[in-house]
């Protein structure tokens, strides 16, 4: 191939990658259409392998559940690969209850963001997030981004059953949880890793608290383990160094190995 071809035909390989990724916008927010469902994107991709991604999404993002474009009206059923990568304007995003699978690194970059809301969790049956699957009625994980960290209150919404494995780990920034009474178990590692966390109150209704739920949670200092309560997993509260005060009651009968070390 002559060079002349050569430079064109890698010019052209790279205006397709630069060219938008995108069907239409609408009220600030891109989509691309599969059907009749419409999958939230970004506006456009500039280097090759989504090292990085244009947006320019900022501020709080409401997705809808649905949108209507030339006279079709679309479900909102996902957000994609890279949909939101390094915005790191963006501060809050709304996701409704369409909505279930959220594609890779989503929301990876997104260093100001600081709430998360969902309307009603519980509707997330099956919901995926960059390949893991959840169970029913499970909240699963911030969105797997280890820089999702500024999450600081986190209100779970009633008719939540039970609170999924690593669904708030490692959210370092996050300082305030609110249990609802229809959460009836809490999941391995949960709140592992979730250091700015200080007290945490735990409903009779929750009859499990899993493997490492709370380890490493170096900021607990207080904690009330509900009536309901019959196991506390293996590593459970490892690591809580600032604990100084917990209740248990007497319908705990297990306490699982080295759940309570290092707790000075």
């Amino acid at each position: 191939m002559k060079p002349k071809q050569l430079l064109l035909s890698l010019l052209a390989l790279f205006a397709s990658i630069t060219a938008n990724a995108y069907n239409a916008k609408i009220n600030g927010i891109y989509y691309n259409f599969s059907g009749d469902e419409a999958i939230v994107t970004y506006q456009n991709m500039y280097v090759y392998d989504h090292v990085s991604v244009i947006s320019d999404y900022s501020g709080a993002v409401v997705i809808p559940q649905s949108v209507t474009y030339n006279g079709t009206t679309y479900s909102v059923t996902s957000i994609g690969d890279d949909a939101f990568n390094n915005c790191s304007g963006l501060t809050s995003i709304t996701i409704p209850n369409s909505v279930t699978s959220i594609g890779g690194r989503a929301f990876s970059g997104c260093s100001g963001l600081k709430k998360v809301i969902v309307p009603d969790i519980a509707a997330w049956c099956g919901i995926s997030f960059d390949g893991i699957h959840a169970n029913p009625l499970y909240i699963t994980h911030h969105l797997y981004s280890d820089e999702v960290t500024e999450i600081t209150d986190l209100v779970i919404p009633d008719g939540v059953t039970s609170i999924g494995d690593r669904a708030f780990s490692y959210c370092s920034g996050l300082t305030y949880i609110s249990i609802p009474n229809s959460v009836t178990s809490i999941g391995n590692s949960t709140f592992s890793g979730c250091s700015g966390l200080t007290s945490v109150i735990i409903p009779g209704s929750v009859t499990s608290i899993g493997n490492s739920g709370f380890y490493n949670c170096s900021g607990l200092t207080f904690v009330t383990i509900g009536n309901g309560v019959t196991s506390i997993g293996n590593f459970a509260f490892y690591g809580c160094t600032k604990l100084t005060s917990v209740t248990i009651p007497n319908s705990v009968t297990s306490i699982g190995n080295s759940a309570f070390d290092f707790c000075i």
